[in-house]
């Protein structure tokens, strides 16, 4: 699933998200069937096996990026993915994890990348340049349900744009 995110009718960002191919298989059963774009959803949030990559397009500001995050990591909360506990532990830990930002921000070309198998989630952040700025393994289920949730549940900022792409046979996962 491929999404473009426009902000203020400027591309900010592109998001690429692959299942592993059970969850694939079965993401593309619901699919063919014409069910309900919930339960696309809903399986694709399954997943234990996916990878997901962020390209930023252009400039963001730290805070803007910061808050962006908890926005939708608010939505998978509110979901019932994650409880009020662990929305607060990542949501106060994001200031530490992406403190490189200072200062420097988002920069066009930086890409975000997680790797989630089984229950284990790797992170990283990737200069334009190729330099790794951050690299970080989280372990709990909660962590795989944050990062796939704020793409999938209802509100998110990607959620439709992903749906679409699959529902209209742009996706490849």
């Amino acid at each position: 699933m491929l999404l473009e995110r426009t902000l203020f009718q400027v591309d900010v960002l592109t998001l690429e998200l692959r299942l592993g191919p059970e969850t694939a298989a079965e993401v593309r059963r619901h699919v063919e069937a014409r069910a309900a774009r919930d339960s696309v959803a809903r399986t694709a949030l399954r997943s234990r096996n996916a990878y997901a990559r962020i390209e930023f397009v252009r400039d963001v500001g730290m805070d803007r990026f910061l808050d962006g995050v908890r926005s939708d990591l608010r939505k998978v909360e509110e979901a019932g993915l994650i409880d009020g506990p662990t929305f607060r532990q990542i949501s106060g830990s994001l200031p530490d994890w992406y403190s490189f930002l200072e200062g420097r921000g988002v920069r066009e070309g930086d890409a975000l990348l997680y790797r989630v198998r089984g229950d284990t989630l790797h992170s990283g952040y990737r200069s334009a340049s190729g330099e790794w700025l951050l690299r970080q393994t989280d372990i709990g289920p909660e962590r795989r349900r944050a990062v796939l949730g704020s793409y999938l549940v209802e509100g998110s900022s990607f959620r439709e744009g992903l749906l679409d792409s699959l529902i209209r046979g742009e996706a490849d996962c």
